[in-house]
């Protein structure tokens, strides 16, 4: 998901500046016979929590490894085709759908050949959400367009109580770093993101919440904050994440290093769970509690997450 995220990062400016809506260019009929192409992760959760699952004829890759780490492929269909991102068109529209899901923000100039292609496209903007609020809202009004309402309060219903089962009030000073760049300059989240939201219902304070979108932050931002724990999202492989946090010129002097609270999240569903918003990132507030609470290893990988959290698509 890397490159995906700084994608993100890159046309967050404008992203922010869309209202946080969806768009149907079509009026949506309850789901019968539907063949749907999902080309975003969080997209994708929603769909199937809503019981679509067996209607996705297409969805890009990340969806598909999402679904493989939480062992939700058995909600698809097995003659899945998996859509390049970014898509390829003309082969989307030889899958026939009748309805295509896609972020607004991440698809940028694919909407309007996806358009001029003809496709019902149904244009989200849940990766830009700022907090579960939003994303509740999106699967409502998203539920209420396909005609499965009901199923669409049943998965807000579970989404808050999870979040109430999860929710820990605390202080415990956090800087996230996205992304350390060889000058050891990093890409951190700021107040107004999806994992500023995370943190906080997790008992956290971000060090860097007074900050907008993923500033891109010198080494002096992370001295000055001194924050109790650091989290650090893998790059690459975990041995090339240690050796560029731990050469950030002046850690050691934080409290977290000297303390021994430095986690690495690995590439997977530890980071999917912070970086997709949706239905799955209840369990990113419970991966965080527990972090906070130092009851996680430094290095938090797939297998902990669903050992600790049995991390299960909702189905409805």
């Amino acid at each position: 998901m890397k490159f995906k995220l700084i994608a993100l990062i890159l046309v967050l400016v404008v992203a922010l500046t869309l209202v946080y809506s969806i768009h149907f260019s079509s009026s949506p009929q309850k789901s019968v016979n539907q063949r749907i192409v999902s080309l975003s992760p969080s997209d994708t959760q929603i769909l199937l929590s809503l019981g679509l699952g067996k209607e996705i004829v297409g969805m890009d890759q990340y969806s598909l490894s999402l679904l493989e780490l939480v062992n939700g492929t058995g909600y698809v269909p097995k003659n899945l085709t998996v859509v390049s991102l970014p898509p390829n068109v003309s082969g989307i529209v030889l899958l026939r759908p009748t309805l295509v899901v896609g972020e607004e923000g991440i698809l940028g100039n694919s909407v309007t050949q996806l358009q001029e292609a003809g496709l019902n496209l149904l244009l989200t903007n849940n990766d830009y959400a700022q907090n579960f609020s939003e994303i509740e809202g999106s699967v409502l009004n998203l539920s209420t367009g396909l005609g499965v309402k009901g199923e669409g309060e049943n998965l807000v219903s579970w989404m808050n109580s999870k979040l109430s089962s999860y929710e820990t009030h605390g202080n415990t000073t956090v800087a996230y770093l996205i992304w350390v760049c060889p000058n050891y300059e990093f890409y951190s989240a700021g107040g107004n993101v999806f994992i500023n939201n995370i943190l906080t219902l997790a008992g956290g304070v971000n060090v860097f919440g007074n900050y907008s979108g993923y500033p891109l932050l010198g080494p002096s931002s992370l001295i000055l904050s001194d924050p109790q724990v650091i989290l650090v999202q893998e790059m690459y492989n975990l041995s090339y994440t240690y050796y560029m946090v731990n050469h950030i010129p002046g850690i050691q002097g934080t409290k977290a290093y000297k303390d021994h609270r430095i986690y690495v999240l690995s590439r997977n569903l530890p980071t999917d769970l912070m970086n997709e918003p949706g239905p799955l990132s209840v369990y990113g507030v419970g991966l965080m509690s527990q972090i906070l609470k130092g009851n996680a290893p430094s290095y938090v990988n797939t297998s902990y997450v669903m050992r600790e959290l049995n991390v299960t698509m909702p189905v409805f």
